[in-house]
């Protein structure tokens, strides 16, 4: 069995120039297509094709603006107990 590992997607979208988008998901996956597949079920294909990946905890401003310094800390400290998935978002309008 392949070992799971910690992933980070974000997005920072602006589709009609009227609003905004910002959005991560942190979760297990073998590997990034895996973790693909997981933003696309959690968030869509739309936004799944917008995301930025990398293994492991990213800090970055999309993420530290969605996610607690502290709870980025925690899944970074746990990402070998178990299994994890979390994400976030936030809109803004404009127009």
């Amino acid at each position: 069995m392949t070992e799971m590992k910690i992933w980070t997607g974000w997005a920072d979208i602006s589709a009609t120039g009227e609003g905004r988008t910002i959005c991560s998901m942190v979760a297990m996956a073998q590997d990034e297509a895996g973790f693909r597949t997981l933003v696309r079920d959690s968030l869509g294909a739309y936004i799944e094709q917008g995301f930025e990946v990398k293994q492991g905890v990213v800090r970055n401003g999309v993420t530290e603006a969605l996610w607690a310094q502290k709870a980025l800390d925690f899944v970074e400290e746990n990402q070998s107990v178990g299994n994890f998935s979390a994400h976030a978002s936030m809109h803004f309008n404009f127009g």
